[in-house]
């Protein structure tokens, strides 16, 4: 698997982006038949660009009618649905489409499902957001970080008149993200930009480790410099923020459950637990609608793995429905070690706080320990000071 670091000082809308990719490597020729056989007759035509950012990659999108139907985000949403792509690509669409409509909306200040794309919903884009999930997954890509986002003003022409830049649903999708200051006064981060950031940057961060490959991507607009895309080749981040602790995004997925036995919750909670897409599983027991036995459901998952994790749930639980929410979390730094078990070396969790660093092993491990020596898991960690190497040994 993958991470790949987007330097969008210079700018960042769908079309550098998927011109990034093509150069990075990805064939995006299967992708006009998968969208023609969701209904969307279109066309992609690549080819080699030298700007001042140096050597690059076009992506030009065409389509056969001449006019496009107006589309809201459920008309988009169906077309992702019914193309025939990986799951992972499938949510990472939806996700971008999602976050691009609600920006919109709040832009025109209107419902979600009243939301109606022009410039931004035309077929060219629809296809920007899948060809950038689909060329990540054709990268194998887990992780993406990125630089901050340059800052610009001006103004821009659109069907909704004069609008200042950043364009409002641009700026929605911005805040709280970090930039840089330029002087440009022309627009260098469009809203499918902006979307695309939003959903599936992981973190904001220079990148570590050894570089790979580099992609650069330009856009229909004459500026000298482009989208730059890297590989990162060994990355000494480990996963996410784990090794050097801080911030990093965990998506949490929610659902309410009240139709399930015992045997059928107790069946999907050990699937779940055991799935390497899930990070892990909450059940919370309560009273729903009509006084019936029920609870929520909590699976935490890296953003990269929450299609896969959502198919997980619907498929072992028959919801009707799961609620996403992209969160960040605080984690401590940690690792791999081992440690002394009443005289047994077995695996560990290494963490550092504040300062200090501890060893707990791992449940598993302290499990099968006890049972070796056929006491209770407990008395490996709660053993009388007088009880010897059994004693000494299992504290951490």
């Amino acid at each position: 698997m993958k991470e790949l670091y987007i330097d969008c000082s210079q700018g960042i809308s769908g079309d550098m982006t998927l011109a990034a990719l093509s150069h990075l490597g990805v064939d995006f020729s299967p992708l006009p038949a998968l969208l023609d056989a969701a209904g969307v007759a279109c066309s992609l035509t690549s080819w080699q660009e030298n700007r001042a950012g140096g050597p690059g990659m076009r992506v030009e999108v065409d389509w056969k009618a001449e006019a496009q139907p107006l589309r809201h985000p459920a008309d988009i949403a169906a077309i992702f649905r019914r193309v025939q792509v990986k799951e992972r690509v499938r949510g990472r669409a939806l996700a971008v489409l999602e976050a691009l409509a609600l920006a919109e909306a709040h832009a025109h200040q209107i419902a979600v499902e009243d939301v109606h794309f022009h410039e931004v919903g035309a077929v060219d884009t629809l296809v920007d957001i899948l060809g950038v999930c689909w060329g990540l997954e054709q990268l194998d890509c887990a992780r993406v970080t990125a630089s901050p986002l340059p800052w610009f003003g001006g103004s821009i022409q659109c069907a909704h008149g004069t609008l200042p830049l950043p364009a409002p649903a641009t700026a929605w999708l911005m805040q709280g993200k970090p930039v840089q200051p330029t002087t440009a006064t022309t627009e260098l981060v469009t809203p499918t930009g902006a979307a695309l950031v939003h959903t599936l940057v992981d973190a904001f961060e220079a990148p570590c480790g050894r570089l790979g490959r580099l992609g650069t991507g330009y856009g229909s607009r004459p500026a000298p410099a482009g989208l730059r895309i890297w590989e990162i080749l060994e990355s000494r981040r480990g996963s996410g923020a784990q090794e050097q602790g801080g911030r990093e995004s965990v998506c949490q997925l929610e659902c309410h459950l009240d139709h399930l036995s015992g045997e059928e919750l107790g069946m999907a909670l050990e699937v779940l637990a055991a799935a390497p897409e899930v990070l892990d599983v909450l059940w919370l027991p309560g009273v729903g609608k009509k006084n019936r036995p029920s609870g929520a459901l909590r699976v935490l998952c890296a953003p990269e793995d929450e299609a896969a994790a959502v198919a997980l749930v619907l498929r072992h639980t028959h919801t009707l429905g799961v609620r996403r929410a992209l969160m960040q979390r605080y984690v401590l730094p940690r690792g791999q070690s081992s440690c002394l078990l009443a005289g047994c070396e077995v695996p560990a969790k290494a963490y550092v706080l504040e300062g200090r660093s501890y060893v707990r092993p791992e449940a598993d491990a302290v499990r099968e320990r006890a049972a070796q020596l056929e006491l209770g898991a407990p008395a490996l960690r709660f053993s009388r000071s007088d009880a010897g190497d059994e004693g000494q040994d299992g504290q951490a």
